[in-house]
């Protein structure tokens, strides 16, 4: 998610300017370059632990506990019930929550379900002479639920269907405005040979906001804010104690994004991961590491713990996770 609190701190607020203020947010696509000004970002953010040293790989259940709201397919051949909830920390009073779980449905079908709660705390309002009004905050829920089924040992196929919705509040009620929208996606999981996997998906199909603000606003008004698709493609290598993933996201905006990772799992209970993402001109580097837990009795649980470089000037993007198998 990239920092917007001091893009609202420095603009003077009304409530008049309010509407405007809106439009422009929702078409500053026009304006901005790469993703950066295109909305659902949250769904597009590196938010679990393990994607963070993973270059953002999502691909796959082996990098991320959020792949199932990427690639669908990708828990088809895992096999276990899950549960896992993580944070990011971010600056700027930003943050993600995310919580996910899944179970198997035999014979070869399985399914996920979660949340990924992100958005923005205590940015300052400003009237139209440069006094503070209060404090305003954005919120992004979006509901996930996946589907995948294995048509044989080398190939699964899911779907996912997301609910969205995103909302501007302020502390006084003054201000309250929500759209919301409904977005799919498909994956693919195919795996040639032992120890290899390579998996397609393509994402945020029909993902979008609604907004109608007639009944806020004097002259208001309804439009769509979509997110931008994609196809995505990744790759998986184990090689002895090491894994090797890359993964390509391009956007059917004009827009690519390039991730690489090595794992490394040469002690039973710890793995630990290294990866980059290339997007922008600019290079993201992460590291990551998961510690499984030991118990005589219960479920194995595992903590996840994640640390990734943001944008400039934001400084760094810090992880924890927490998750049980079994």
């Amino acid at each position: 998610m990239p920092p917007t609190k001091n893009m609202f701190v420095s603009l003077s607020w009304s409530k008049g300017l309010i509407l405007p203020l809106m439009v422009l947010l929702a078409f500053q696509a026009t304006f901005a370059s790469g993703l950066g000004g295109f909305t659902g970002t949250s769904n597009r953010f590196t938010s679990d632990p393990l994607s963070a040293g993973t270059g953002g790989i999502t691909l796959f259940h082996q990098t991320s506990t959020n792949s199932y709201s990427q690639n669908p397919a990708s828990q088809a051949f895992f096999g276990q019930r899950s549960f896992d909830a993580g944070l990011v920390q971010l600056s700027l009073d930003r943050f993600i929550y995310t919580v996910n779980a899944g179970v198997p449905l035999p014979p070869t079908a399985s399914l996920s379900i979660g949340l990924i709660a992100a958005g923005t705390r205590n940015i300052e309002a400003r009237d139209s002479r440069g006094y503070a009004s209060g404090d305003l905050s954005d919120t992004e829920m979006t509901y996930l639920v996946s589907f995948s089924n294995r048509f044989s040992e080398k190939l699964a196929f899911g779907l996912s269907l997301k609910i969205l919705t995103k909302q501007f509040s302020s502390d006084d009620d003054w201000l309250d405005l929500k759209g919301s929208g409904f977005g799919a996606g498909v994956g693919f999981v195919f795996k040639p040979k032992t120890g290899s996997s390579l998996a397609l998906s393509l994402k945020d199909w029909n993902s979008s906001y609604k907004w109608k603000t007639q009944d806020v606003f004097e002259r208001g008004s309804s439009y769509k804010d979509e997110f931008p698709m994609s196809l995505a493609w990744g790759y998986l290598q184990e090689i002895g104690t090491f894994t090797l993933g890359l993964e390509h996201d391009t956007y059917f905006i004009d827009e690519n994004i390039f991730r690489a990772t090595l794992m490394w799992h040469g002690i039973q209970a710890l793995q630990l991961n290294a990866g980059v993402s290339f997007e922008d001109d600019i290079v993201y580097p992460g590291v990551s590491a998961r510690y499984e837990l030991s118990w005589k009795e219960g479920p194995p649980m595992h903590i996840d713990l994640g640390i990734k470089t943001g944008a400039e000037g934001e400084g760094l993007r810090n992880y924890l996770g927490w998750g049980v198998n079994f």
